[in-house]
């Protein structure tokens, strides 16, 4: 008898205790939140940073903003959009008992971007303030091709936000200026509050591009010249389009037998349809207005920075098949539905990281916006079949970076193959360009009319 009781002693003890809660201690005090072994709940964490949370049912996924920041994550998932950028999290967040729980390393992702850590380990957690972080400094370099801005100091790529004559940095983690913003050439100056960083232009100057560079460390804003005829109307209420004008800058896209480009055309075909848009009571904007280089998921990060309804990328097709033609719609997925979905997805890749690129083969938690992502594309699809009269080729799957970390509903639209003799020369003239257009609005009209499907909480999903 003794030795079986000792047995079961020894049984227990070696046991891993489960922990029900752990200590967080906040800059107002101690707070015990709900916890299972190394997991704990994410979202009682964030809201003990002032962080407010909220789920989107029709994305299935909750939204936590405070600030100007904003970051959407979902249960079962292990990326999180941070900011309108797509961001690998150290560890899944699940559903346990009723709370979406997460290690603590996630945890701390999560609150970063709120100027909040997470430290300490077991039972007891500390929440505090972040540091002062990085010291950055602003200068001016002026050459004969345009003005650069550059801040010095930092491995951060801030959110970009530009309006008339201020460009906006929100850098993710605090940071302090070495010293004042000097005002330079188009540069008027600058401040900073918080984490973020104001810039000031020159009346007619813009942001053309933005980039990091390493060793040193620095982030770079590049300014041109504002194009006003290709301004579109003031935003109004309601519905807003982001449209992308595939490639761009140094990357041409696919090249026609006629020395047609296919940046030139999805161009084109953009600012078209965002007149038509317009012209029908649609706001719409565009990722680029000019022959920019944009990278792909800038693209993306435009459109959720701006709280799209819909965005569509567009672009050109190309073949070894030179008697192809016709129109190909994709949304987005983690593998592609054939052989040709995913060389078209290689080709539009091109541009993009390694990393990336393995970045976009995700778990593709958000289940409804790829449910409406290929509503959007049928319309696309059928709108263009009509126009072009040919047999449907049907919408396709493929894993295109463009698309990768839309918190909206997100498609990409390939209008024709350059590598056709015939189809490039139409693809190229205006009266082509302009029946494309008013193909894709005319969809895109469709599907903002049409009665939306009823969304469902996931089972098991908690309500705040």
């Amino acid at each position: 008898m003794r030795k079986t009781i000792a047995i079961v002693f020894a049984v227990l003890v070696l046991l891993p205790v489960v922990v029900a809660a752990v200590t967080v201690t906040t800059p107002q005090g101690a707070q015990e939140v709900f916890a299972r072994g190394d997991l704990l709940d994410a979202l009682a964490v964030l809201r003990l940073a002032g962080v407010d949370v909220q789920f989107a049912a029709a994305a299935g996924s909750y939204n936590a903003s405070a600030g100007e920041h904003q970051v959407q994550f979902t249960p079962g998932g292990s990326l999180a959009v941070v900011d309108g950028r797509l961001t690998r999290l150290p560890g899944p967040l699940r559903q346990l008992e009723g709370h979406i729980v997460c290690a603590p390393a996630t945890a701390a992702v999560l609150l970063a971007p709120f100027g909040w850590t997470l430290n300490g380990s077991g039972a007891s957690l500390e929440l505090a303030h972040a540091s002062a972080g990085e010291q950055i400094e602003v200068s001016v370099v002026r050459a004969p091709t345009g003005t650069t801005v550059v801040v010095r100091g930092t491995k951060q790529r801030p959110q970009v936000v530009a309006t008339r004559g201020v460009v906006a940095l929100q850098f993710v983690t605090p940071v302090t200026l070495a010293k004042p913003v000097v005002p330079e050439a188009e540069l008027l100056g600058g401040d900073l509050r918080g984490t973020t960083l104001t810039l000031r232009l020159a009346p007619g100057a813009e942001v053309a591009n933005t980039y990091p560079l390493d060793d040193p460390p620095r982030f770079v804003v590049r300014l041109g010249t504002a194009a006003p005829a290709a301004a579109l109307a003031a935003p109004r209420a309601g519905p807003l389009v982001v449209l992308d004008p595939g490639h761009g800058g140094g990357d041409q896209g696919a090249k026609g037998p006629g020395s047609e480009l296919e940046k030139d055309i999805t161009l084109a075909v953009a600012r078209a349809t965002a007149a038509q848009l317009q012209a029908a009571g649609v706001n719409a904007r565009l990722t680029r207005d000019g022959d920019d280089t944009v990278s792909l998921t800038d693209r993306t990060a435009l459109a959720n920075r701006m709280q799209a309804t819909v965005f569509v990328s567009i672009h050109a097709n190309a073949s070894l098949a030179r008697g192809a033609h016709g129109a190909e719609t994709y949304y987005m997925s983690a593998d592609a539905s054939d052989a040709q979905a995913a060389q078209s997805a290689a080709r539009e890749n091109a541009s993009a990281s390694p990393d990336t690129v393995q970045l976009i083969l995700w778990d593709l938690a958000h289940v409804a916006n790829l449910n409406n992502s290929a509503r959007v594309a049928r319309s696309i699809q059928e709108r263009l079949n009509a126009l072009q009269g040919i047999k449907d080729r049907g919408i396709r799957q493929a894993p295109f970076v463009v698309l990768t970390g839309a918190t909206m509903p997100a498609a990409l639209v390939e209008v024709g193959f350059l590598s056709n003799a015939n189809e490039a020369a139409r693809l190229a003239l205006p009266d082509t360009q302009q029946q494309i257009a008013a193909a894709l609005a005319a969809a895109i009209v469709d599907y903002l009319h049409e009665p939306t499907p009823t969304p469902t909480t996931p089972a098991g999903t908690p309500t705040p």
